[in-house]
């Protein structure tokens, strides 16, 4: 994902760009090809991280998503911008709590900005600019692409499934059990009907925060065999953080989850595909109606379709918000105006379709 956006940041815009990394031959080589530069980076270190930003006008955090407030906080610090791919409600909850520091520094930063959270806010936003009243909002996702195609993927899936989701029902944000409320939904051709379950996003969260709505939900589906795959390494506690003791060497099981199963990486060969569905249920010309968005996006080998579309929608987002827009911590709903962005995602050869269904 951090590729998608480094190469679409330096062959579509004017800014200097540089790769912020610890230690990744990808990293060298990519940077190599593009003719930029690579900075030696810890963001788990303080002292390492600030010398990072001592010197740049916005960082493009592409790190996990348990990093995203630690390095939020790190570019509050510096007095520099910051836009992140996205994490989970308790992560942007968190960042959220740094607003009044934010816009005390003259920062701003979005944080959630890659596909989902990110380009379904800016779906909801969409609707609601079309609508005279929004009331519901379902956001729909299924995704294709292994816990094999990284190790990143995988500690992403572990934290997806584990804890509680956050829903928002008949106006009050409720605790679910994450993997829990399935149902299924009939994707665009030819993925077609497919299982999907709660997840802990922060759309629930943020999106009441600027629509007044009464009902929001978040959910995700896999292919049967991959699902079928977390279930078991759940099963067996292999998520968990706790470190044990094998032959005198202390092991943690996500972490060897993780290097294990991600050391694979994504076949040449394979398809894979990311689906967004957002429904945003209002009132039109005083009637009922529901808008439908739909986003597929295919690819076949590096980068997966995951990779193109959030490292895309995120270089889109670093663009603008390094150009100008208010400072404090505010999620894309609240920053970014739809036409332009869908029209620059367009010219990359994003198209998110739109229908109107009467209720």
């Amino acid at each position: 994902m951090g590729s998608v956006a480094v190469r679409d940041l330096v062959e579509r815009t004017d800014h200097e760009v540089a790769v912020g990394e610890l230690r990744s031959a990808a990293a060298d080589e990519l940077a190599t090809s593009l003719g930029i530069p690579v900075r030696a980076v810890d963001v788990e270190e303080t002292t390492s991280l600030a010398a990072a930003l001592a010197d740049v006008d916005l960082v493009l955090n592409t790190t996990l998503m348990r990093l995203n407030p630690p390095v939020t906080r790190a570019a509050i610090q510096a007095g520099v911008h910051l836009v992140d791919l996205g994490a989970y409600w308790r992560e942007t909850v968190a960042q959220l709590e740094m607003d009044e520091e934010a816009r005390a520094a003259g920062c701003r930063i979005v944080p959630g900005c890659g596909v989902a959270p990110g380009l379904t806010n800016i779906l909801v936003r969409h609707a609601a600019d079309t609508l005279e009243a929004v009331e519901s909002v379902r956001l729909l996702s299924y995704i294709t692409h292994p816990m094999s195609t990284s190790p990143g993927i995988v500690y992403t899936r572990f934290d997806a499934s584990v804890g509680t989701a956050m829903v928002l029902h008949d106006g009050q944000l409720e605790e679910r059990p994450c993997f829990g409320g399935e149902e299924t939904i009939a994707f665009p051709e030819p993925y077609g009907t497919q299982s999907v379950h709660l997840v802990p996003h922060p759309e629930p969260v943020t999106l009441p925060r600027y629509f007044d709505l009464r009902n929001v939900v978040f959910k995700v589906g896999y292919p049967p065999d991959e699902t079928a795959r977390i279930r078991a390494l759940l099963e067996l506690e292999f998520d968990s953080g706790e470190p044990f003791e094998h032959v005198g060497t202390w092991i943690v099981p996500r972490d060897l989850a993780a290097a294990y199963i991600g050391r694979a990486g994504l076949p040449s060969d394979l398809p894979t595909a990311n689906l967004k569905r957002v429904e945003v249920e209002g009132r039109s010309g005083g009637r009922p109606v529901t808008l439908v968005f739909d986003l597929v996006v295919e690819r076949v080998g590096e980068p997966s379709a995951s990779a193109a579309i959030t490292g895309t929608v995120a270089a889109v987002a670093a663009n603008l918000v390094a150009e100008s827009g208010p400072a404090g911590v505010l999620t894309p709903e609240a920053v970014f105006q739809p036409g332009p962005f869908l029209e620059a995602l367009r010219g990359r050869g994003f198209e998110v379709s739109e229908a109107t269904l009467a209720r």
